[in-house]
């Protein structure tokens, strides 16, 4: 193995061992190699090793991620199963571009707009999944649970731990915004949600999904002027999609055409 080799041995086996919460440094792994007099066939052994248990660790991280997330486990909607050569116009570059998580980096919303089975909800929770394959806290909700949640703590008279669930996972998903109201309360502790993960450090996004036009939302939500224009805050930073087309839903049907004929009766001799 010549030298550069040895060093991206050195480098590889040290970032395994990062993800494995350890501080190995390449530097230290030379030192060990020279005085163990480990060959290329030992480093080599070395760095499988760690790279076979940084990827369990990886594997066990997403797992929990995923169980953590309240995605739906049964049939789960990932980018690979949504039909992107079904997406036409002049942006549709950019709805493909969403399995590369810039809008979680680039600490960006996402708001997919359309109606009723266009792949709205798949593309959200396809994300989230994504998300929680790279390691990142994702927490799905739909619009009316997340209203019940925020009753909840609005009555507990401490809404401050259901605020602390909302705010920490680096993707938060709100879905079917429109399908129901929120009274003055949950709308409160909701924009003290979204402008706590407006201020908040590190990669973070909040999806939404909703039939119904973002110019529109004021009405799903009560309070006086000052309050709503929090909404503003949502759309500060973020990526509309307004979607249209065909519904997906029934591609899978198949429909059979039958008729029934009359019995025969048999006559009697």
């Amino acid at each position: 193995m010549g030298e550069s080799a040895a060093n991206d041995a050195y480098a590889a086996i040290s970032a395994a061992a990062a993800s494995l919460k350890m501080d190995l440094p390449a530097e230290e792994l030379a030192e060990l190699a020279v005085r163990e007099d480990l060959g290329d066939e030992e480093l080599a052994a070395v760095r499988k090793v760690f790279e076979h248990l940084a990827e369990r660790r990886h594997e066990a991280t997403a797992e929990m991620l995923l169980r953590l997330s309240r995605l739906p486990q049964k049939s789960p909607k990932a980018f690979d199963g949504f039909d992107f050569s079904r997406i036409q116009g002049r942006d549709a570059e950019a709805l493909r571009k969403l399995p590369s998580l810039a809008n979680l980096h680039a600490r960006k919303s996402i708001a997919f707009i359309g109606p009723g089975g266009i792949g709205k909800t798949h593309l959200a929770q396809a994300y989230g999944r994504e998300c929680c394959m790279q390691g990142y806290k994702t927490y799905y909700l739909k619009a009316s649970e997340l209203r019940d949640k925020l009753r909840r703590a609005a009555e507990s008279g401490a809404p401050s731990r259901a605020i602390g669930t909302l705010v920490k996972p680096s993707c938060l998903i709100v879905d079917e915004v429109g399908r129901c109201t929120f009274d003055r309360e949950c709308t409160d502790i909701f924009f003290d949600v979204v402008d706590r993960r407006y201020e908040k450090e590190g990669p973070n996004t909040l999806i939404l999904t909703s039939n119904t036009p973002v110019n529109n939302w004021d009405q799903f939500f009560t309070g006086d002027d000052a309050l709503l224009c929090t909404l503003d805050r949502i759309f500060d930073k973020a990526s509309v999609f307004v979607m249209r087309g065909p519904s997906y839903r029934g591609a899978g049907c198949d429909t059979f055409s039958v008729e029934a004929v009359p019995s025969v009766t048999k006559l009697r001799r």
